[in-house]
């Protein structure tokens, strides 16, 4: 809902042209028409006088701009700056489709502006900007430092702020300013692999809705569908809002979710005790209709959606066993069939043939990979009804359905919108092609029968490439490290204990849990980065007698107090020392037991959401590492404030 404050001013539509000829007393109202460029409608270019200003997708035309604004928040001096942004337009001989890109890093460097709280100090005077671009950098660091933004973001925040700066002020303001702050460098955090057992999770959830989904629209079943996640079962039915899960509790009063049916009329008069019985009674006929047709028609409106679920969570499945780049991806043409041989380095593998733009492209996928493939393929046949499409993978438009090329904004709007927080944790990053392949790539490197020409070729590139991008050790350091650590990974489930019960028996308390058996260290891997010992309590978390009680408030915030401190260290170290390498080793053990923890249990994942908030957001930690972030500090290490964000990954 947009706040009734928000209103769409009426604006003037002008050519390049015009720009060109006249001068306008109100710049604020400008709309540029480039009917030259790859925009459809005019571009609102004076919207950015207003420091509160939201896009409607929905108000899109000519006539009209999309932006709603609060007359109130206008900025004078932001009207000067137009002014100087059109001279710089009118006398810098562009293209009109450079132009919109142009407008557009504009517009972004004054979204980051007023996100930051700082619309009212930029533009008013010389010294108020630099103050403003001071603080925003300072900001920035900050964000590199906890890991919210990569340098290279930073670096283009820095680039687009800097560019209105020269518009403003001009090239000898510009200077000065930049060149007494920060200068961020890009290239500085290359993409990081996913965990494998992160992976995993999101690998078998796409595939229960894929196939679970395909199963019911395939087969004509009737909804409400029963679809079986990896560890719980949830019912879909005509109306999308309605969605229960352990991560998400939107309900539909009209519906019975834990029986999978309509509610009665005496069980929807108990939920809505605030409205009349006969209009609870429409309600529910309305919605007894609705089911019944749907049950009628096997191509209604909400199986259509239902279907463009299951193409979405088989595309991701996609990306995932492949590595493939989304843009590869829209690309492959399928005419029906597809070729298959068995794959000449592994047995289990099958080399999977299409063509793309004239060329033949090949994928190794695992013979059970092979399998859910076909179950695709059936569903796309469902899908396009005998009407003919070209690429393998599609899209649907939003209101006519019929198929369109897939895109990186629909597969992560996707995942952003219809699978975290409703069918995954709320937390759980966005997956990419370049962690999939990332991943991918350590896990072959590891393998001692595969070489890397072999690797290499499996992800497309040279092996320089892979050497450069993908392997951040030598091939023996990766084969040594990478498989104590996925060991670690799969290892680690087993030191969490989900009855209640198990806190009664004697063990014993530690610092980062609970101990079986106290003063009888063990290693529970082979080669622990940290070995085991009774008098420190870093690597009680490699030893085979650790335990935390996954329903056990106490043991998750021991947990996160140890993250606090394992990321302040990580933050205060040089990358090139050995410590930091333990450290990380350690932060991705705790972080394995805290996701264990959160998926599989209801009163963890509630445990989980407030330590992590309690330790990150307002430094509460147990006393144990309380008083071992004081002896840290007293060496001169600096904890900040916030180590972590709102957003950190568990």
């Amino acid at each position: 809902m947009i706040d009734s404050d928000y209103i769409q001013r009426k604006t003037i539509t002008v050519t390049l042209q015009e720009l060109i000829d006249k001068e306008f007393l109100h710049p604020e109202l400008l709309r540029l028409y480039l009917p030259n460029s790859d925009k459809k409608y005019p571009i609102d270019i004076g919207v950015i006088a207003y420091a509160k200003r939201k896009y409607v997708h929905s108000l899109v035309s000519y006539e009209n701009t999309s932006h709603l604004v609060v007359l109130d928040s206008f900025i004078h001096s932001r009207r000067g700056f137009i002014n100087n942004f059109i001279d710089y337009i009118v006398t810098g001989g562009y293209r009109e489709s450079s132009l919109s890109g142009l407008i557009s890093k504009v517009r972004l460097a004054f979204n980051r502006i007023d996100s930051f709280g700082l619309s009212d100090l930029f533009f008013n005077s010389i010294e108020e900007t630099a103050e403003a671009y001071q603080r925003l950098t300072f900001k920035l660091k900050h964000q590199i430092n906890i890991n919210e933004i990569t340098s290279d973001q930073a670096l283009n925040t820095q680039v687009s702020i800097g560019f209105i700066i020269l518009i403003g002020h001009g090239k000898v303001t510009f200077d000065h300013i930049i060149e007494n702050n920060i200068k961020f460098r890009g290239g500085g955090n290359p993409t990081q692999p996913r965990e494998i057992i992160e992976l995993r999770y999101a690998y078998e959830t796409y595939k229960s809705l894929g196939l679970g989904l395909t199963d019911g629209l395939v087969n004509a079943k009737k909804l409400p569908l029963l679809i079986e996640m990896p560890d719980y079962q949830t019912y879909f039915f005509p109306y999308a809002s309605h969605r229960i899960t352990p991560y998400c509790q939107r309900s539909s009063d009209v519906y019975n979710h834990q029986e999978g049916r309509l509610v009665t009329i005496e069980e929807y008069c108990f939920k809505r005790p605030d409205k009349n019985k006969w209009e609870l009674y429409s309600n529910l006929s309305r919605s007894t209709d609705i089911l019944k047709e749907t049950n009628k028609n096997m191509r209604a409106k909400c199986r259509r959606a239902l279907a463009a679920t299951a193409m979405q969570s088989f595309q991701m499945i996609f990306l995932m066993i492949t590595g493939a780049y989304i843009n590869e991806m829209k690309e492959i043409d399928f005419d029906g069939a597809f070729e298959s041989d068995k794959s000449l380095n592994q047995k289990s593998y099958q080399v999977v043939k299409f063509r793309s733009n004239g060329r033949v492209i090949q994928y190794e996928l695992a013979h059970g990979a092979v399998k859910l493939f076909e179950r695709y393929l059936i569903l796309r046949n469902w899908v396009l009804n005998g009407d003919p499409f070209e690429k393998l993978f599609f899209g649907f438009k939003s209101k006519s359905w019929n198929p369109c090329s897939v895109t990186p904004e629909a597969i992560r709007s996707f995942q952003r919108k219809k699978v975290i927080g409703i069918f995954m944790p709320d937390d759980f990053d966005m997956l990419t092609s370049r962690q999939f392949r990332k991943t991918k790539s350590l896990f072959l490197h590891e393998q001692p029968e595969v070489s890397k020409k072999t690797v290499a070729r499996v992800l497309g590139h040279s092996e320089k490439t892979n050497e450069a991008h993908y392997m951040e050790v030598s091939p023996e350091r990766a084969q040594e490290e990478l498989t104590n650590f996925w060991d670690s990974a799969r290892e680690a489930a087993n030191h969490i204990s989900f009855d209640d019960e198990d806190c009664n028996k004697g063990h014993i308390s530690t610092a980062s849990g609970h101990c079986v058996e106290y003063q009888q260290p063990k290693a529970a891997i082979d080669s622990p980065p940290i070995q085991p010992d009774c008098r420190t309590q870093y690597g009680c978390l490699f030893c085979t007698h650790y335990i935390c009680h996954a329903n056990d408030e106490t043991d998750v915030h021991k947990l996160f107090s140890l993250l606090y401190i394992i990321t302040g260290v990580l933050n205060a170290t040089a990358e090139t020392t050995k410590a930091r390498e333990l450290f990380l080793m350690l932060s991705s053990r705790v972080r394995q037991i805290l996701i264990q923890v959160k998926m599989k249990s209801k009163a963890g994942y509630e445990n989980v959401d407030v330590y992590r908030d309690k330790v990150f957001q307002h430094g509460e930690l147990t006393p144990y590492w309380e008083n071992r972030l004081q002896r840290y500090e007293s060496l001169g290490l600096i904890f900040t404030e916030n180590q972590g964000s709102e957003n950190y990954e568990i």
